[in-house]
């Protein structure tokens, strides 16, 4: 009777064994099957483009320029990013002063995207900017803009470009 007790306990035993590495099989399996998508390098993203305006006509960016005057009630942030190989996402944050005002998560669904952002002003007067930061947090490029008294922004004019920014400008791009 201990011998059949002895032999059930080990089968038992090594039924267990069995079960165990069965699990930690499936475990390191499934671990490897989505590992490797969360690890996944996010694509090198580049802006191409980046300025502020003060409408949409058409589905193009009007009114373009870096100075715009207090009494403006929304101001837009268009953006052309490049060298998407997936999609993926990019952020405009806004900034005024040095206070983040927003952060408008937004995505890039191919290699050549257009996408814009815009904020309620109604700040005051002073200097802001907006960084396009990747979705791994790369920051993308960066413009400023101005809100000014109404008739000193109208001096200026409404035609003057922002332009790619700096960081834009040294990206390589590949032909």
């Amino acid at each position: 009777m201990l011998k059949k007790t002895l032999l059930v306990l080990l089968s038992i035993l090594i039924l267990l064994g069995v079960c165990f590495a069965q699990e930690e099989s499936a475990k390191e399996q499934k671990m490897e099957e989505t590992t490797p998508a969360a690890v996944q390098k996010q694509p090198a993203l580049v802006l191409e483009e980046i300025q502020f305006y003060t409408a949409v006509e058409d589905r193009q960016p009007s009114g373009v320029g870096s100075v715009f005057p207090e009494d403006l009630d929304k101001l837009y942030c268009f953006t052309k990013i490049g060298e998407a190989d997936r999609t993926t996402y990019v952020y405009h944050v806004w900034y005024f002063g040095d206070k983040e005002i927003a952060r408008v998560k937004l995505p890039v669904k191919s290699k050549s995207w257009r996408t814009w952002s815009s904020k309620n002003l109604h700040m005051g007067l002073g200097y802001g900017y907006v960084e396009i930061v990747s979705e791994s947090g790369d920051i993308l490029g960066r413009s400023e803009f101005k809100i000014q008294a109404a008739e000193k922004a109208e001096e200026v004019g409404k035609t003057e470009k922002t332009g790619v920014s700096e960081e834009a400008k040294e990206a390589p791009k590949e032909q």
